[in-house]
């Protein structure tokens, strides 16, 4: 295993599909359930959960982001391994993928919210995470997406506000 250089730390990210990358890089932020963490070579060794969002990476003064769902991520003092369903960078991101996701999320919120009125059923983290999942990848679009994946996410912007 390579071993980090100066001052990058290796990050690896798998979902059960590949890796989705391996690389040296300087600093990553995560998005951990307790907030957003920064990393970098020399980090206290750390494991923490993972929430769906936006993941960030500097490669050599460079910044890079993509999304990542619910996971966890095992940090050491010279590797940053993060574990994930999905990852995907802007270009990967599928509008249409995203209006159906959300559309889906939102509705088995509203579900299991009007569940839980009636007969105390809890919104359960599949849901919770469903929507975050969408929300994140919205988010990285409008940040990071082509001029084609924000114009077709702005002419449905109805769509995800329900307006």
């Amino acid at each position: 295993m390579a071993e980090a250089s100066g001052n990058k730390i290796r990050l690896i990210v798998v979902t059960p599909y590949k890796t989705f990358y391996d690389g040296m890089v300087s600093i990553i932020t995560i998005p951990s359930t307790d907030g957003e963490i920064g990393i970098m070579s020399g980090h206290d060794p750390l494991v923490v959960a993972l929430k769906p969002g936006i993941c960030r990476i500097n490669i050599d003064g460079e910044i890079k982001r993509f999304t990542s769902s619910e996971g966890y991520a095992e940090i050491g003092r010279h590797q940053a391994l993060i574990v994930c369903n999905s990852a995907e960078w802007p270009e990967e991101i599928s509008v249409a993928r995203i209006l159906k996701s959300y559309k889906d999320a939102s509705g088995r919120m509203e579900d299991e919210k009007r569940q839980n009125k009636e007969e105390g059923v809890q919104i359960t983290s599949d849901a919770t995470n469903m929507l975050g999942r969408a929300k994140a990848r919205i988010h990285l679009i409008e940040l990071e997406g082509s001029e084609a994946q924000k114009s077709r996410l702005e002419s449905h912007a109805n769509d995800l506000t329900g307006d």
